[in-house]
């Protein structure tokens, strides 16, 4: 991959997101397999897996809306289980994409079809909306008896930004 003429900030900007993905990962790896199922007491919402499969799915959808002008239709994407491996390998995908479409923004090989055609701020939406789901996963697990140890609570979802690599 070919990094942009700012290769300091580049790097610092693909660090960032794969900070993110890592902690996603985390927190997937860490739901307990019944916790998959759970939603946040008096909800109607989401599962927890359908929240992480919704997490995915827009991030695909926003990679292909930039690069086609097309939104994604349910057809085009592939359905994913509703268990760890699977999520975990759909995460770890389309980590990737997102990895290699933002140096492509970076690099001025790409645009953006909607915010300002700024990675910074396409990157910052999609970063507000995943941490949106984890707050809610969290609840849900948390409102079922599934609390989360403290270490990969606390220190594993919010200091790794803070101190993790």
């Amino acid at each position: 991959m070919d990094l942009p003429n700012n290769i300091l900030l580049s790097k610092q900007i693909i660090n960032a997101w794969k900070t993110h993905n890592n902690i996603n990962l985390l927190l997937i790896k860490s739901i307990p397999v019944k916790g998959f199922n759970a939603v946040p007491l008096a909800s109607k919402g989401r599962t927890v897996a359908e929240q992480l499969i919704h997490m995915n799915k827009v991030r695909l959808g926003w990679i292909h809306y930039h690069k086609t002008g097309k939104r994604l239709n349910s057809q085009t994407i592939t359905k994913i289980e509703s268990n760890r491996t699977a999520i975990t390998k759909a995460f770890k995908q389309s980590g990737k994409e997102m990895e290699e479409f933002l140096l492509e923004l970076l690099n001025g090989k790409a645009k953006l079809r909607a915010f300002k055609n700024n990675p910074f701020r396409w990157m910052g939406y999609i970063i507000s909306h995943e941490s949106h789901h984890r707050g809610s996963i969290l609840l849900a697990l948390k409102q079922n008896d599934m609390r989360l140890p403290e270490k990969t609570a606390l220190q594993g979802l919010w200091m790794t930004w803070m101190w993790g690599e």
